[in-house]
């Protein structure tokens, strides 16, 4: 049976792999308005990275009401500014999961969304639900990528098993 944990090591190996891509192409190209969710790649990929921040590090702990951004999507001028904060935010959520017990993980919380509405999950659910929310916009820069005739990275579990990373 797979866990939460390997989930997150999981989706941490292809953020990653997407961030790494990203890195390669110009600042210009990663930054340019694309008229998708977010607008850009880079910042899809900070979208990413600020729901895992959010979820682990502001609504489990239930203090989402007290929850800042490190920095707006536009204050990041290259992509190492988005590595680092991705870092940043893997780790403090690889933290969590190396700590949480599976009493932990049945806690009920409150996530309130973006549109008012309020949802009683447990934090496994809430952490099932930001790596959910990584997938879809992963569908997102692979789409964008094609579009640029750029071949995205694998992001299947075969290729990517934390598994076979230990």
């Amino acid at each position: 049976m797979l866990s939460v944990g390997e989930l997150y090591r999981y989706s941490s190996i292809v953020r990653r792999r997407f961030a790494d891509k990203l890195a390669q192409l110009s600042w210009d190209e990663v930054n340019e308005n694309r008229e998708a969710s977010y607008y850009s790649m880079k910042n899809i990929l900070v979208h990413m990275i600020d729901n895992e921040d959010w979820i682990v590090n502001w609504v489990i702990p239930d203090k989402a009401t007290e929850y800042k951004r490190k920095r707006r999507s536009s204050e990041y001028l290259d992509m190492k500014m988005v590595t680092d904060h991705l870092q940043d935010v893997e780790s403090k959520t690889m933290k969590y999961l190396g700590n949480a017990r599976e009493e932990d993980l049945q806690m009920k919380t409150k996530l309130v969304i973006t549109s008012g509405d309020t949802f009683q999950l447990s934090v496994e659910e809430c952490l099932i639900q930001t790596f959910t929310e990584q997938l879809y916009h992963i569908g997102e820069l692979i789409a964008l990528l094609w579009q640029k005739d750029i071949e995205p990275p694998k992001m299947q579990w075969f290729w990517n098993n934390p598994r076979d990373q230990e």
